[in-house]
């Protein structure tokens, strides 16, 4: 579909879709599920996080076994990515689209196909390329 290609997170008009996917992972929690590709482009924004005293307390009170257990998934460093959450959003532009798109799809539903309703949201939305004279020489 044209709208795939246009505005998919692999679309042209992402700049660095690894670091876009990224961002998107790290803000819905999902920041151990990141590709090598996307962690690359977000190391200039990871933190280690420290450690918190209630937990080094838990620890002088843990056996040995829940030490060494504990020492070893601590020693997988936790990164986090605090600065991403300064990032704006670059959705906004789909937003807006979408908004037209509704806009749009509510006033002409009623014998409308698909693929002419794409046609005319993505005529609309790119109206920087064409004009009256491209749409004559169609003719």
């Amino acid at each position: 579909m044209l709208c795939f290609t246009t505005a998919g997170p692999r679309a042209n008009i992402v700049h660095s879709p690894d670091f876009d996917s990224g961002c998107v992972r790290v803000l819905r929690g999902n920041a151990d599920h990141l590709t090598r590709a996307e962690k690359a482009t977000l190391q200039p924004f990871a933190a280690t996080a420290p450690v918190d005293a209630r937990e080094s307390l838990e620890e002088q009170q843990a056996s040995f076994v829940e030490r060494l257990r504990k020492r070893r998934r601590l020693y997988e460093e936790r990164v986090e990515y605090e600065q991403l959450k300064s990032i704006p959003p670059t959705s906004n532009v789909l937003e807006r689209f979408f908004s037209v798109a509704r806009m749009t799809f509510g006033h002409q539903r009623h014998g409308l196909l698909p693929r002419t309703l794409e046609t005319l949201l993505y005529l609309r939305e790119n109206r920087s390329y064409w004009d009256a004279s491209t749409v004559d020489s169609l003719q």
